[in-house]
C-alpha cells in the first residue's frame, strides 16, 4: 500500500472508530506489558541520545550551550511517536511536514530511499518560522520504510532583511530570508554541494548555519543506528505495532484526563498582543504604526470529552513577521496541551484528542488567503500569549472539579535579546542570548511560581552560561538576577523573572535588537487567575555613549540590576548620550552600540492566583528578607506592614497587618459600582470609540469583519444597532 493510501485509510478509522488507526485494544500493550515499557524508555532514549549528538555536533551556542533544537521518531505515514528534550513545540510540524511530502507524492518522485535528506523551514509548507530548520531522513529494514528520523533546530540567521533569527519587523514573506521549500536536500548520508553553497551566499554566518545542518543530520543518523539494534532486538513486527500503540496510548491518557478532570462546555478567554511600533526604525512606511492582536480563544467540551479550540474573533493579519498559519498552531497546541492534559507519553496521539477550528481566513491566525505573502519571521510571537490563555482556561475547569494541584495560572512573555556586528575576534557574527528560555513559571492554586525555571516552549528551561555566551558575543555580563515583583501579586505570586546587564566589551559596534517573541509593551495580555494582579510589561534600558570606561577606572559603582523602576539605577548611576531606562519594546536601536554601552534585558516572570490580600504575611515577609518584592508594594499590595531592624531582618506587624488589609476591602468597596451601571456608562464609550486609538478600533473592525457571528456576540453584549462596527482610522504615524 502507498503512504498516501495509508494515510487516507488511518483518517477514516480515526473518525469511524475514534481510536488511532482503529485500534480499539492495544494487543502488544497488553499481551507483553514489560516489553511494550522498555522499547518505550528505548525510544525516549535514542531520541535524548541524538539531542545530545547533534547538539554537540553543531557548533552554533544556541544549539551547543543552549540546546534550542529536537529530535523525534515518526511512522512511516508521519506522526510523531517519541521525542527528545529540547524545543518541544515542533514535533507537530515535523509531523505534518512528513505528511505533506506523502501527499505530495514525493514517494514517488523523488522517491524516499535510504541515505535520503529532507529539509524545510518554509511556513507555506509545514514550517513555522524561517529560522526554525526542519531535517528528516527516512529509516528502512529490509527494504521497508519502517520510521523517520526529524529534527528542527533554531539557526542564529535565516538571511532575513535584518540579521538575526527573531525576524518581527519582516514586513512580507519575501524578506523572511533563505528558503528550504520541502526539498531533498543530500542523498547517501551527505549534504549536497549546492545546500551548502546556497547557505553561504544567503545567511551572515554561514558557518554557524552549516554546523547546525550538520547537528540536525547527525542526531538523526544516531536515530536510524539505534534503531536498526532496537528492531533486531525486538522484532520488526513488535517494533512496528508498538509504535502504533504509542500513539493511540497517548490520545486515551489525554481524554482520559479531560474527561476526569475538566467539565463540559464551553470557556472562553480573552488576551491582546501590542505591536507598538510608532514612529521607531521599520522596513516599510505601513509599519510606521502601532498593532493590536486580538487573540481570542474557545474552548467546547463535549460529553464525550473531546475538545474542539476556536480562534474566532482573531483580528486582521499584521505588516510584520508575526503571522502564523494554522498547521502551526495545531504544533503549538500539541505543546501547550502537554503541559496541561497530555504530557505523558507525548506524542501525536494527544493531537487526535482534540480539534481546531480553521481560524478566520485573512486573521493573523491564517493569513495566506488574504495574503499569501504575509511574513511570518516570528510566528511564535502571538502563538506565545495565545498559548498562555489556555492555562488559566483549563486552570478554571480543574478547579471546579476540585484538581487544585493541577491548576497553572497564564505563563510568561517572551523578549528576546540579539546582536549583530564584529565580535571580540574580527569576526562579523549575529546571534541572540538563551536568556527568554528561563521564565518564571505560573503560580498555582496551591503554591508559588518556581524563579526563573521555566519557559512555555520547553520543559528543560535553560538560560545557558554566562560565560559562554560571552564567548561567543562581544558582550560582558555586570549582572544576571531575579528580577523583584515580576510574577505579579496574588495568594500565590508567579515565578519571578530576571533582569540581564550586558556591557557590549572588544567591539568596533554592535547593533542591538530588542525582539517580540511574544511581548507586552503598553497593554496587560494577561491578568493571572481569580483576583490576582499582572505582571508588568517588558521594558528594557540600553545607555549608549557612556562613561562607564571612567567609571571603571575610578573604581566607582557601575549597574549590575535593574533596581527600582521608579529610581533606576542606570539613571542614578550612569551618564551617556543616549540613556533610555523603560523604551517600549519591541525596536532595533538606529545607533550602533559601541564599547562600554550597557543594554538592561528583563525577562518576565509568569502570572498569579488569588486576591494579594490574602496571602500569607510570613510569605511576603519571606520575600522581603530575599530581596524578591519591595516595602511599599508589600504595603500597598499585598496589605503587609513590615519593619526591618538594623540588621536587615524583616519582621510583620500582625495588628498593623490586619488593619490595612481591612482599609484596603473598605477601599475596594468605595470604588465599586453595581455592574449595570458600569455597564451603561462603558457601552455609551464603546459606541462612541471613546479613548481608543487606531490600533484597538482596526483590531476590533477586522475581528468583526473576519468572523461575524463573534460581531454579533459583541453588538448583543453591548446591545448596539445591528450595523454597527467600529470606524476605520488611519493608524497613527
Amino acid at each position: 500500500m502507498q503512504l498516501k493510501d495509508e494515510l487516507a485509510k488511518s483518517d477514516r478509522l480515526l473518525t469511524e472508530t475514534g481510536h488511532m488507526f482503529g485500534l480499539k485494544t492495544l494487543a502488544r500493550k497488553e499481551a507483553d506489558p514489560g516489553n511494550y515499557e522498555a522499547l518505550w524508555q528505548i525510544l525516549l532514549n535514542v531520541c535524548g541520545m541524538a539531542w545530545t549528538v547533534g547538539c554537540k555536533v553543531s557548533s552554533s551556542p544556541v544549539a551547543v550551550e543552549g540546546g534550542d533544537a529536537l529530535w523525534s521518531i515518526h511512522l512511516p505515514t508521519g506522526e510523531a511517536v517519541a521525542t527528545s528534550r529540547g524545543i518541544v513545540s515542533h514535533p507537530g510540524l515535523l509531523s505534518l511536514l512528513i505528511r505533506k511530502y506523502i501527499e505530495s507524492d514525493y514517494e514517488s518522485m523523488p522517491g524516499f530511499h535510504p541515505g535520503d535528506i529532507f529539509e524545510n523551514n518554509d511556513p507555506h509548507f509545514g514550517g513555522i518560522h524561517s529560522p526554525d530548520f526542519q531535517t528528516v531522513i527516512p529509516i528502512h529494514f529490509e527494504g521497508e520504510l519502517i520510521a523517520w528520523a526529524a529534527s528542527v533546530s533554531h539557526v542564529m540567521d535565516a538571511g532575513s532583511v535584518l540579521p538575526g533569527a527573531i525576524s518581527f519587523m519582516n514586513p512580507d514573506s519575501f524578506s523572511d530570508g533563505i528558503p528550504f521549500t520541502m526539498e531533498r536536500v543530500g542523498e547517501n548520508d551527505r549534504f549536497y554541494p549546492w545546500y551548502a553553497k546556497r547557505i553561504q551566499s544567503r545567511t551572515r554566518i554561514p558557518e554557524l548555519v552549516i554546523g547546525d545542518s550538520r547537528g540536525r543530520l547527525a542526531g538523526c543518523l544516531t536515530i536510524r543506528d539505534r534503531l536498526m539494534e532496537v528492531v533486531e532486538k525486538f522484532g520488526a513486527d513488535f517494533f512496528k505495532e508498538a509504535m502504533r500503540e504509542y500513539i493511540e496510548d497517548s490520545r486515551r491518557y489525554a481524554v482520559t484526563r479531560v474527561r476526569t478532570q475538566t467539565i463540559p462546555g464551553r470557556i472562553r478567554k480573552s488576551a491582546f498582543k501590542d505591536l507598538a511600533m510608532k514612529g521607531k526604525r521599520v522596513i516599510m512606511p505601513d509599519q510606521d504604526a502601532d498593532y493590536l492582536m486580538n487573540l481570542n480563544q474557545e474552548i467546547t467540551i463535549d460529553a464525550d470529552a473531546r475538545i474542539r479550540f476556536s480562534l474566532r474573533g482573531a483580528s486582521a493579519w499584521v505588516p510584520f513577521g508575526e503571522n502564523i498559519t494554522p498547521d502551526a498552531i495545531v504544533s503549538a497546541l500539541l505543546n501547550g496541551f502537554s503541559h496541561m492534559v497530555g504530557f505523558d507519553m507525548f506524542n501525536w496521539g494527544t493531537v487526535a484528542a482534540w480539534d481546531l477550528e480553521t481560524p478566520p481566513e485573512g486573521s493573523w491566525a491564517n493569513p495566506y488567503p488574504a495574503n499569501y505573502f504575509a511574513a511570518s519571521g516570528l510566528a511564535w510571537a502571538p502563538a506565545v500569549l495565545w498559548l498562555s490563555s489556555l492555562y488559566e482556561s483549563l486552570g478554571r475547569l480543574y478547579y471546579a472539579r476540585g484538581f487544585v494541584e493541577e491548576v497553572a495560572a497564564g505563563g510568561a512573555t517572551t523578549m528576546v535579546g540579539e546582536f549583530a556586528g564584529e565580535n571580540q575576534y574580527g569576526v562579523y557574527t549575529i546571534g541572540q542570548t538563551l536568556e527568554q528560555a528561563s521564565n518564571g513559571s505560573p503560580a498555582r492554586a496551591i503554591g508559588d511560581g518556581e524563579n526563573g525555571a521555566w519557559s512555555i516552549y520547553t520543559p528543560n528551561a535553560d538560560f545557558g552560561n554566562a560565560e559562554i555566551t560571552e564567548f561567543f558575543y562581544p558582550i560582558l555580563y555586570l549582572g544576571r538576577n531575579l528580577e523583584p515583583d515580576s510574577g505579579g501579586f496574588g495568594k500565590f505570586r508567579g515565578g519571578l523573572g530576571h533582569t540581564v546587564v550586558w556591557m557590549v566589551k572588544n567591539t568596533p559596534g554592535i547593533e542591538y535588537i530588542c525582539g517580540c517573541a511574544g511581548l507586552r509593551s503598553k497593554i496587560i495580555p494577561n491578568h493571572g487567575m481569580f483576583g490576582a494582579y499582572p505582571t508588568p510589561p517588558d521594558r528594557p534600558s540600553y545607555a549608549r555613549g557612556t562613561n562607564v570606561k571612567a567609571l571603571i577606572d575610578a573604581r566607582k559603582p557601575l549597574v549590575h540590576e535593574r533596581g527600582d523602576p521608579e529610581d533606576p539605577t542606570l539613571a542614578r548611576n550612569i551618564e551617556a548620550e543616549d540613556l533610555q531606562t523603560d523604551v517600549i519594546a519591541p525596536f532595533a536601536t538606529g545607533d550602533i552600540l559601541k564599547e562600554h554601552d550597557l543594554i538592561i534585558q528583563p525577562v518576565s516572570g509568569s502570572q498569579a492566583f488569588g486576591d494579594p490580600i490574602e496571602r500569607d504575611p510570613e510569605n511576603v515577609r519571606e520575600d522581603l528578607e530575599r530581596s524578591w518584592t519591595r516595602e511599599r508594594l508589600a504595603r500597598d499590595v499585598y496589605g503587609v506592614v513590615a519593619h526591618r531592624d538594623e540588621d536587615d531582618h524583616w519582621t510583620v506587624d500582625a495588628g498593623a497587618t490586619e488593619k490595612a488589609r481591612a482599609e484596603i476591602r473598605q477601599e475596594r468597596k468605595k470604588r465599586g459600582v453595581p455592574f449595570k451601571n458600569w455597564w451603561r456608562a462603558e457601552r455609551k464609550r464603546v459606541e462612541a470609540s471613546e479613548g481608543m486609538s487606531s490600533a484597538v478600533t482596526n483590531m476590533w473592525r477586522t475581528s468583526m469583519e473576519l468572523t461575524p457571528e463573534y460581531g454579533q456576540e459583541l453588538r448583543a453584549f453591548w446591545k448596539l444597532p445591528d450595523d454597527f462596527c467600529f470606524e476605520t482610522k488611519e493608524a497613527e504615524k
